[in-house]
C-alpha cells in the first residue's frame, strides 16, 4: 500500500516562494539545452507543502542486505549502478567520533557485495560515479581516485595544494566533472580526463551535487540572495564543445525560493532534469567580513534549526519550475529516475526521523512509502530493471553503528 498525492495546479508566479522563471537576480540564463528528447509531463508549481500527521505506510518491496563485508562503526554515503550486475557504493568503516575511519568502496557483481581491492586511503568519503566497470571515480577531501577495472590511480588536480576539497563527481565515460570548495569556502568546478584537469568556473554560492550525460552537465546548490541575507536555489549548466570538453558554464534562471538549497540532481534527458533539496528559514551564505556579497562569497551554507520543507525543481527544456510535493516536514536527500513517468526521491521526515521516506512521481502525481531506518544518503535506479539501490547509516553515531543497503524490487506498481 502507498499513499497517493495528486499534483495540483498552481499559478505561474508564486508570490512567496517562487518567482516566475526569469525572475531572481542571482544568475544569467543559459542558452538552454537543445531539445533532443521529449520533455517530461510538466509538473505543477507549489508555494510549499504543509505538515500532515499521516505517515506513509511501510513497503515490503524493500529488502536489506544484512551481511555486508564491513567493520562496525560504518556507513555508506553514495551508490551508483550501471547495470543489473554492476553497482558500487562508497562509505567508511571502523570510524569514531574523532575519525572518519577507512574509505571503502563496495562492488556488486549480480550476486554479492564485496570490497573493491586497493581502495586508496584518501581519508574521507564524499562522492562517486561510474561510467562502467572500467570507469569509476571517487572524491574525498583533496584527493581524486579513478578505477580502470584493474587498479586505482590517485590524482590531485590542484597539485600539492592542500586547501582544495572535493564534494562530488560525475562522469559520462569520457570527461569527469568535479566540484568542491577551497578551505576559505570559495567553490570551484574542475573538468578533465584521468590525470589532465582544468579549472573552469568559480560561481558564487555553494555547490552540492553534479550529474552529466548526453553532452550536458548540471550542478546544483545554493546562491546568495538579498546581499547574502538569504539563499535561493542554484543550477549551473554546461554542454560539451568538441574535444575541449565542456564549454562555458552558466547559472540558469530558476524560481526564487528564499531559504532553498538543492542537494541532488538527475538528468533523464537534456530536456528532462530533476533537482531536489530543502527550504530552511534564515539559511544564508557566509562571506568574508567587510567584503560585498556580490564581490566574493564563500561556499559555506549557514542554517538555523528551523524545520525544513521539501524542495523539488524540474527542467523541461525551456524553464525550471518548482514542483508540487506531498505535504511533509522533510528535506529531500536524493533523486533518481527510470524515465519521465518513473522518478524516485528520498526524504528525511523530521517528524519521524527514524524511518526514511521514498516518493515516486508517475508523471501525474506522487505516491509515498517508508522503508529502512536512519537516514538514506543516496538512491540509484538500476538500468535494465525497475529495481532501486539505496544506502545510508543510522540516524545517530555510535561506535557499533552499522551501514545499511536496501534494494527495492520493481515488479508491478509500488506498494
Amino acid at each position: 500500500m502507498t499513499i497517493a498525492y495528486r499534483a495540483t495546479a498552481a499559478v505561474a508566479c508564486l508570490s512567496l516562494l517562487a518567482a516566475c522563471s526569469g525572475g531572481g537576480d542571482h544568475g544569467r540564463p543559459s542558452a538552454g539545452p537543445a531539445t533532443t528528447a521529449s520533455a517530461a509531463p510538466a509538473p505543477s508549481l507549489s508555494p510549499g507543502p504543509s505538515r500532515t500527521p499521516q505517515a506513509p505506510p511501510f513497503s515490503t518491496r524493500w529488502k536489506e542486505f544484512e551481511k555486508l563485508p564491513l567493520l562496525t562503526a560504518s556507513g555508506l554515503v553514495d551508490v551508483v549502478a550501471t547495470g543489473p550486475r554492476q553497482a558500487w557504493a562508497l562509505g567508511y568503516e571502523d570510524g569514531a567520533e574523532d575519525s572518519d575511519g577507512s574509505t571503502v568502496v563496495l562492488r556488486w557483481n549480480g550476486a554479492t557485495w564485496s570490497k573493491l581491492p586497493g581502495t586508496p586511503a584518501v581519508g574521507g568519503y564524499d562522492g562517486l560515479d561510474a561510467g562502467g566497470p572500467d570507469d569509476l571515480w571517487i572524491v574525498a577531501g583533496d584527493t581524486v581516485a579513478h578505477w580502470d577495472g584493474r587498479r586505482w590511480t590517485r590524482t590531485r588536480p590542484f597539485g600539492i595544494s592542500e586547501d582544495k576539497f572535493f564534494d562530488d563527481v560525475a562522469t559520462d565515460g569520457d570527461t569527469a566533472v568535479l566540484i568542491g570548495a577551497s578551505e576559505d569556502g570559495a567553490p570551484f568546478i574542475v573538468t578533465g580526463r584521468r590525470d589532465r584537469f582544468r579549472l573552469q568556473f568559480s560561481p558564487e554560492g555553494v555547490l552540492d551535487a553534479v550529474t552529466s550525460g548526453s553532452g550536458h552537465a548540471w550542478i546544483v546548490g545554493a546562491a546568495p540572495h538579498r546581499d547574502c541575507a538569504e539563499v535561493t536555489p542554484l543550477v549551473v549548466h554546461s554542454r560539451k564543445a568538441g574535444r575541449e570538453g565542456y564549454g562555458q558554464w552558466e547559472a540558469m534562471r530558476v524560481p526564487l525560493v528564499p531559504g532553498g538549497t538543492l542537494t541532488s540532481v538527475v538528468q533523464i534527458s537534456p530536456t528532462d532534469v530533476w533537482a531536489v533539496g530543502k527550504i530552511v528559514e534564515n539559511a544564508r551564505v557566509e562571506r568574508i567580513p567587510g567584503r560585498p556579497c556580490g564581490e566574493w562569497v564563500s561556499g559555506v551554507l549557514a542554517e538555523t534549526d528551523s524545520p525544513a520543507l521539501p524542495l523539488a525543481l524540474h527542467w523541461d527544456g525551456r524553464s525550471w519550475k518548482q514542483v508540487a510535493l506531498p505535504p511533509m516536514n522533510a528535506e529531500l536527500t536524493g533523486v533518481t529516475a527510470f524515465g519521465p513517468d518513473d522518478v524516485w526521491v528520498t526524504a528525511r521526515d523530521r517528524d519521524r526521523p527514524d524511518v526514511p521516506v521514498f516518493l515516486r512521481f508517475d508523471g501525474r502525481g506522487w505516491t509515498a512509502e517508508r522503508a529502512g531506518h536512519g537516514t538514506v544518503t543516496a538512491v540509484a535506479a538500476i538500468p535494465g530493471t525497475k529495481d532501486l539501490w539505496a544506502v545510508g547509516w543510522p540516524g545517530e553515531y555510535t561506535d557499533d553503528g552499522r551501514e545499511y543497503l536496501l534494494r527495492r524490487g520493481g515488479r508491478g506498481r509500488p506498494g
